[in-house]
């Protein structure tokens, strides 16, 4: 029960950027002894992990649908708008390594915060090849770190 919980938080914190799942998994550890059982702590990061990407996933499809309205296509024709977009673009799409880096990051530490990243992600293409797996890693990593670090503070109170 624990982990659908975890997992259903963590898809709800993803899309609702006021929901924290960092403030949830603080308090599994330090309720529970979740944090007692190196399995159950891979079990519930990568839960909350999974969780957090399919919606970050979500934010990556709107954006890249959002490419296609006619009101951005507006903007996209005046040239201030082109010129950052293409800019940002061949930043992006002939730097796979760049990418990764900045996915990792905003996964892993939060900055620059996820949200922003997954929605220029999607604005960008970013290969989902690329996006789901590095996003996955990050922040299960995230996540594991949360819940060891909080099981390991409450136990040696």
């Amino acid at each position: 029960m624990l982990l659908l919980t975890t997992f259903a938080v963590s898809l709800l914190s993803g899309l609702v950027p006021v929901v924290s799942i960092e403030v949830y998994l603080g308090g599994v550890a330090a309720a529970t002894d979740a944090a007692g059982s190196p399995a159950r702590v891979a079990a519930l990061a990568l839960v909350a992990g999974v969780g957090q990407t399919l919606a970050k996933v979500a934010w990556y499809l709107l954006a890249a649908r959002s490419m296609q309205s006619r009101r951005l296509q507006r903007k996209l024709s005046q040239e201030r708008w082109r010129l950052a977009y293409e800019r940002w673009h061949g930043r992006i799409a002939g730097r796979p390594v760049l990418t990764i880096a900045v996915l990792l990051a905003s996964a892993c530490l939060g900055f620059p915060p996820l949200m922003i990243i997954a929605v220029v992600a999607g604005s960008l293409r970013v290969p989902l090849s690329i996006y789901v797996p590095t996003l996955l890693v990050g922040r299960t990593v995230r996540f594991w770190l949360l819940l060891a670090g909080v099981g390991w503070f409450a136990a040696a109170l």
